[in-house]
Parts: structure tokens; sequence; C-alpha cells
């Protein structure tokens, strides 16, 4: 992601330098330039995200004489041992936390509020799927359940991938085109969820899942596979088997029965404010409190 791309992200007290991280992690004299920055920023905390930010932070505290403390997220399942050299590690999920040391603490992600706007539609029910377009994130399943069932429908697909033309030609095979769209990347998701009947996520697996709390804060309804945040929160009736049967038969029960799916899935939107970028903000200052000395 380049710097203009960032900021459109970042508010004007955040002061964004760039630094090339694909340097040698164990180069003395990159290792001093890193140093010298962070001597120049002072901060009380450095804040880490994958292993190579972190290792070569932990390796440039060499050439300081203020051993700032390092806070480091996994956002994945894989385990690294390089998260030790962190002075506190954060989860994402208990799931996470089981792989990194004790005294890790958890701090699930969350998301900025956008209001939505209801968008003009027809009366055909309307479901959704926002993802990466990679066989892992499912949506070749939620196609092939698609062909299974058998009540009207329009679904799409938002997200940008490699598996884009294996997926069009699945559709035209199918002969879904008419009902199936690749729809590419949006910028007002929040617009299409709150105008949809269902949001699914088919995913073979997410170690977190923040599609979820998208559809937490504007699906009227969420089917989610067994994975991530979804495992966690949302209860048996909203889950499914992944495979084209089972979400076929699931789709059938929530379109014949669709008030009750969307009631029980109403109770866990009034946790939504569980999932606000300021409650996640909240906890990692508190987290950053907890290792200044």
């Amino acid at each position: 992601m380049t710097n203009d791309k960032i900021k459109t992200y970042t508010s004007d007290k955040v002061n964004l330098i760039a630094v090339d991280f694909e340097k040698n992690r164990y180069n003395p004299i990159f290792l001093y330039k890193i140093a010298k920055i962070i001597k120049d920023i002072n901060p009380d905390v450095i804040h880490c995200h994958n292993t190579k930010e972190l290792e070569i932070m932990y390796n440039a505290r060499i050439f300081m004489k203020k051993k700032i403390p390092i806070v480091a997220t996994k956002h994945t399942l894989k385990a690294k041992k390089r998260y030790d050299k962190a002075d506190l590690c954060v989860a994402i999920l208990e799931d996470t936390k089981e792989i990194l040391k004790p005294n890790s603490i958890i701090i699930k992600n969350g998301m900025a509020y956008k209001e939505p706007k209801k968008l003009q539609r027809d009366d055909k029910f309307y479901i959704i799927s926002a993802s990466r377009l990679s066989p892992v994130k499912g949506n070749q399943i939620i196609i092939e359940a698609l062909s299974m069932v058998n009540f009207d429908f329009k679904f799409d697909i938002f997200g940008q991938g490699e598996q884009k033309d294996e997926l069009q030609n699945l559709i035209n095979s199918l002969n879904l085109q008419d009902k199936i769209t690749l729809q590419g990347f949006t910028d007002n998701l929040q617009d299409y969820l709150a105008s949809c009947d269902v949001q699914i996520i088919a995913s073979v697996f997410e170690p977190y899942g923040l599609t979820a709390i998208d559809g937490i804060y504007y699906s009227p309804l969420l089917l989610s596979t067994r994975t991530g945040i979804c495992a966690q929160i949302l209860p048996d009736e909203l889950i499914f088997e992944n495979s084209p049967e089972n979400l076929a038969i699931k789709l059938t029960q929530v379109y014949e029965n669709y008030d009750k799916y969307k009631e029980l899935f109403a109770k866990i939107k009034e946790t939504k404010d569980n999932f606000s970028i300021e409650k996640m903000a909240e906890k990692y200052i508190q987290a950053y409190e907890s290792v200044i000395k």
C-alpha cells in the first residue's frame, strides 16, 4: 500500500515515516538507521504487527540507550517463536493466544462504523459475499450451493483476487450469469450489506474475519462457516458446514423461515459496540500503559 493510500485512513495527528522494511533485519547499518529514527521520534511504545517488524525493532534496540517497550499483535494462527521478543503480545482471538507466551492478552479487532444508505433493489432474495477472491474464502461453495436452491435470488460477490476467472467460469458453466455477479471492489460495502437479505461467509479458515464485523454492523442476517470470530459469536442455527449441499439446505431454511433467522441474528447485532474501533483503541491504550515504566 502506498503512503498516499495509507494517509486516506489516518488522521492529521498521524505522522507517517516511510521505511523500507525489505532490508536485511540483521544488517547493522540498517538497524542503526532505524534506531536513529526511533531516537528522534522518542516514542513511549513501539507497536509491531508482523515478525519482521518485530525482529527489526528488537535488534535495533542494541543501538538505543533507552529500551523502548515493544507491543506485538499476532494476527494469524501460525506459530512463530519470534513473538517472544515482544514485551507484550496481543492476540486477536483466544485461539491465537494459545500459541503466544503466557502473559499475552486478547484484544479483538474493531472497525469504524459508517452510516449506511439503503439502495434500491428488486424483490429477489438478495445475497452478498465480500472477500478476497481466493479458494480459501469459499465463494465457489456459495455458487455451487445456489445452483441447488429452488427460489429466485440475486447474489453479488464483492472483492478482487486470483480466483476471479475461475469463479466466472463456474458461474457460466452453471448458467447463473443472470443471477450471480462478480462486482469487484466497492468503497460503500456498508450500503450493499444494509440492503441485502443475507450475507454469507464461506471461508475454510479465518484467523479473525473482519467481514463478520461488517455483518454485525450492517447486515440484517449473517450465515457463516465455523471459523474465526463467527465460531464464537454466532449460534449454531447461523452456522453451516462447508459444503454446497449443506449451504443449500441452510439457505432454503433461511428463505422459508426468514424472520426467525433474522431475529436470531438481531441478538448478535445488539453487541455491535463490543466491536467498535473505539473499544479496541481503549484496550490498546491500556496495554500500552501496562508496559510503560
